[in-house]
């Protein structure tokens, strides 16, 4: 794997801004191809298989396994080889599951196929946590780890919040996941290739690329709508997922007061 070339609080948790991480994204692309047998995944928008990208790249181990933590909790990386209390088959006992390090756990429910979007969104959150985040779990972190639960060695995704779009970190789980939400999506919409499809879209329309201003016009209203579906079909993500990535690279803004939004 890539290791990731930046600076560290007390912590451990990397400093690093979102242009850095697209960079880094695009380099573990590169670096992934040949390893692992894939397309040019920068050369023109494409789907990525996160599941060889997760088992043969990060090289992790996969368990599928109702989580015992809480019930909005559907994915967890354990950093540190350990126990881990995951839930029996009936889905209410309390289960220990030995896991070493470098496994990904996935709630099964992620495996049913109106979850597919959001399951592959997840495996890459947890890889990403896996390429930018050991150092912040490792056992001889002297100012110990940022995780949230008990054994202290594990990074959890919760379904129902939303780092990506989250203005403040509190602490440094919040900024853990934050970065993994963000580079999850660099790697499922590379900035490159992402460009290349954002051109694509506008010329369909005969159109010049440009930032969607939400409220300047119906038409850059329907565009607003219309160019997050296409970008999820292209790349295998949600609409919720390609929204976001579009909103964080300025392609759809709000209505500005005054000048005008440069886009990626």
């Amino acid at each position: 794997m890539l290791e990731l070339e930046t600076s560290y609080d007390l912590f451990r948790v990397p400093y690093i801004d979102y242009g850095a991480l697209d960079q880094y994204a695009e380099a573990v692309l590169r670096h992934a191809m040949p390893k692992l047998g894939m397309p040019n995944l920068l050369t023109e928008p494409t789907v990525l298989d996160v599941m060889r990208f997760i088992e043969f790249y990060c090289e992790m181990d996969i368990e599928y396994k109702r989580i015992n933590y809480d019930r909005k909790v559907m994915a967890m990386t354990a950093f540190n080889s350990g126990v881990v209390q995951v839930c029996d088959d009936t889905g209410i006992e309390p289960l220990p599951l030995i896991v070493r390090e470098g496994t990904v756990i996935i709630d099964p429910i992620l495996m049913q196929k109106r979850n597919l979007a959001r399951r592959r969104f997840t495996f890459m959150h947890e890889g990403s946590h896996w390429l930018i985040h050991r150092p912040a779990f490792a056992l001889d972190n002297p100012a110990g780890t940022p995780g949230v639960f008990e054994n202290q060695y594990l990074a959890a995704k919760e379904g129902r919040i939303d780092y990506s779009r989250s203005q403040k970190e509190r602490n440094g789980s919040e900024r853990i996941e934050r970065q993994a939400d963000f580079l999850a999506s660099a790697l499922l919409m590379p900035k490159t290739t992402l460009r290349m499809a954002f051109i694509d879209f506008f010329k369909f329309y005969d159109d010049k690329p440009r930032a969607i201003v939400r409220g300047r016009s119906a038409w850059d209203d329907c565009l607003a709508v219309q160019l997050p579906e296409y970008i999820a079909e292209k790349f295998g993500v949600s609409k919720r997922a390609a929204l976001i990535r579009l909103e964080k690279l300025s392609a759809i803004v709000g209505r500005p007061a005054w000048g005008y939004y440069d886009t990626f």
